[in-house]
């Protein structure tokens, strides 16, 4: 799995890299130093396959015992549920799990990754604010257990575990069309916005738009319009992120659109939320008006929202042992998640 590992001291990268030895330890523990310096530390390294730390416990045969998690927001119900099933099977495994969170930010994502990779771990779970050829500070990860969680065709040759997204968006729209329900809202959530709402269509027959999963749910969507020969209208389409506040913001982009619209599907319930508070604040009733779907639902509103149903917790269990079967065997194939649909208040017939 890459090149051997030649068990190099410190010093000897500092006279390799001609940078002192203070220096290397600022940058292994994340800290700034000069560009010219960084560019020095990073090109042995690239020639040695120096890993701090780890290069010794490959050296002793021992695991340490500690997994890493990456994830673009501690606090969404999303990555949080994904990670309580990843700390539940870790625990069974008696394994310590090192979370970090990006906020959102590839610049935080590069950081959390060039530390992670100067850290003892045995792996990491990776969940990418965006796509990989963006995170090149991912190559640090080349000799270490990599699992790819909630998004597909990321990183080649490196096992994904994922939702299907296409058949999510696909049943959700279906259930709508069979409401009665014609013209629908179809609110695209990302971290990073690759595409303006006038371009989703465009870019979802693109290659490039494959590891987004509001894309693959899009899929979905437009097939079943394209089934029952409804015309997708750009008009009915938004682009935004994954907030409360990007839902209320959604629903006045709308605003102008909504005495046609009859049903929307949202990809996250903080999102949804914010659409049917500014909703009702217009004056429209939901479901009875505008009927809602969602993904990423959490235990909030178990019984409110008609959902298309991920089972996080899993994914997050599957992850672990999917990690594991790395650290154990080197490999391991990619694994897709089934969707459901579960039908709850937010959904009426017309």
């Amino acid at each position: 799995m890459g090149k051997e590992i030649k068990n190099y001291s410190l010093k000897e990268i500092s006279d390799l890299s001609g940078v002192s030895i203070a220096t290397l330890s600022r940058y292994f523990n994340g800290q700034t130093v000069r560009k010219s310096n960084e560019l020095k530390i990073e090109e042995i390294l690239k020639q040695t396959g120096y890993r701090p730390n780890i290069a010794a416990r490959i050296m002793k045969g021992s695991l340490s015992g500690v997994i890493g998690l990456i994830i673009p927001n501690i606090t969404h119900p999303f990555f949080s549920e994904i990670t309580e099933g990843i700390i539940e099977e870790a625990r069974k495994n008696n394994q310590l799990v090192l979370v970090t969170s990006s906020n959102g930010s590839v610049e935080n994502e590069k950081q959390d990754i060039k530390q992670l990779s100067n850290s003892i771990l045995d792996g990491l779970i990776y969940i990418p604010v965006a796509k990989a050829e963006n995170i090149p500070e991912i190559k640090n990860f080349q000799n270490i257990p990599l699992v790819v969680t909630a998004r597909k065709n990321i990183i080649p040759n490196i096992p994904h575990i994922y939702h299907e997204g296409e058949k999510g968006g696909y049943l959700a729209t279906k259930y709508l069309i069979q409401m009665g329900r014609k013209k629908i809202a179809f609110v695209a959530s990302f971290w990073e916005v690759p595409c303006t709402y006038n371009e989703l269509l465009k870019f979802s027959q693109n290659k490039e738009s494959f590891p987004f999963s509001s894309i693959d749910r899009f899929r979905g969507y437009a097939k079943a319009l394209n089934e029952a020969q409804i015309e997708i209208d750009e008009n009915y389409l938004i682009t935004t992120g994954y907030d409360y506040v990007d839902g209320v913001n959604s629903a006045s982009l709308l605003d102008s659109r909504l005495i046609e619209i009859d049903g929307v599907i949202a990809m996250s319930e903080a999102v949804a939320d914010g659409l049917a508070d500014k909703l009702k604040a217009l004056g429209y009733k939901i479901p009875e008006d505008i009927s809602m779907i969602i993904f990423d639902k959490t235990q909030n509103n178990s019984n409110y929202y008609t959902n298309i149903e991920l089972h996080l917790r899993k994914m997050g269990i599957k992850s672990v042992q999917m990690l594991n079967q790395v650290i154990n065997t080197g490999k391991s194939e990619n694994i897709s998640l089934d969707v459901e649909l579960v039908v709850n208040n937010s959904t009426t017939k017309k």
